[in-house]
C-alpha cells in the first residue's frame, strides 16, 4: 500500500482467504509457471500495483523468486533510500546558522 507522498507503508501479512482461494485461483489461470519466464516450481502471486489489500484479479500474476525481485526491485529500492535518509537525518543534529 502507498500513502499519498507515494512512500509505501505498512503492509498487512496474508489472510486464509488468499492462501486457500486468490493464490490458488491465479496459480492456475496462469498455468503454474511464470509469466514474465515461463518457469515453474517455486513461484509467487505478485500484486502489480504493489498494493496488497488490492486482490482483483486484474492485479494479480504468477511470478517466480527472480522475476518477482525485478518487478518490486524499483519501489525497494525507493523504500530503502528513504529509510537511509530519515536514519541519517535523526543521528545527525539539525544545523542552526548563526543570524
Amino acid at each position: 500500500m502507498h500513502s499519498s507522498t507515494g512512500a509505501a507503508t505498512l503492509q498487512q501479512p496474508y489472510g486464509h482467504h488468499w492462501r486457500s482461494t486468490i493464490r490458488p485461483r491465479i496459480l492456475e489461470r496462469d498455468g503454474n509457471a511464470c509469466r514474465q519466464c515461463r518457469r515453474e516450481g517455486r513461484l509467487d502471486v505478485a500484486h502489480l500495483d504493489g498494493d496488497n489489500t488490492h486482490d482483483d484479479d486484474a492485479n494479480l500474476c504468477t511470478l517466480c523468486r527472480t522475476c518477482h525481485v525485478r518487478h518490486d526491485y524499483p519501489v525497494a529500492q525507493a523504500r530503502a533510500k528513504l529509510t537511509r535518509c530519515e536514519r541519517k537525518d535523526r543521528s545527525r543534529p539539525i544545523l542552526r546558522l548563526a543570524a
